[in-house]
């Protein structure tokens, strides 16, 4: 491999763990806030009275671990997809100072990392549904209890 063409594998491997990491940050967030509101919404189940209040609370409590359990296993993904795009960075490097030739390596890390990508991606579409039907689910029930005349 010359250096430019070196270079710019690298600097596309540069590109790929940035994006990465900005997908991480974003996902934390999100993680971050599910978490918030189940603990709310526990908190809100200790003291609650009225019945019917408390099967909503429940429902949305049930709605919310395949959400939390969705961020999770897309952070994960993300993780690793970081660590196959560093792998393949150091191939990369690797193979311009043994005689081993490592493209195979470099290639199969490369394309797992970026088949990875999609996958988590997917998985946060399948999450937002989840979030949009518990949000409607929650409005139509203060709407219901909370008619205006």
């Amino acid at each position: 491999m010359n250096e430019a063409a070196l270079f710019t594998s690298l600097i596309t491997m540069a590109i790929l763990i940035s994006a990465c990491g900005n997908l991480i940050s974003s996902t934390s967030t999100r993680l971050i806030r599910v978490v918030d509101i189940c603990r709310g919404f526990c908190e809100k189940a200790k003291t609650e009275t009225n019945k019917e209040e408390l099967d909503q609370i429940f429902t949305q409590l049930e709605k919310i671990g395949p959400r939390i359990k969705l961020l999770e296993t897309v952070l994960t993904m993300f993780y690793a997809a970081i660590s196959c795009f560093a792998l393949t960075t150091l191939f990369m490097a690797i193979d311009q100072i043994i005689p081993n030739d490592l493209g195979a390596l470099t290639v199969g890390s490369g394309t797992i990392g970026v088949l990875i990508l999609p996958v988590a991606s997917i998985l946060l579409v399948i999450e937002r549904q989840f979030t949009m039907k518990s949000i409607w689910q929650e409005i139509d029930y203060v709407n219901r209890t909370f008619k205006r005349p």
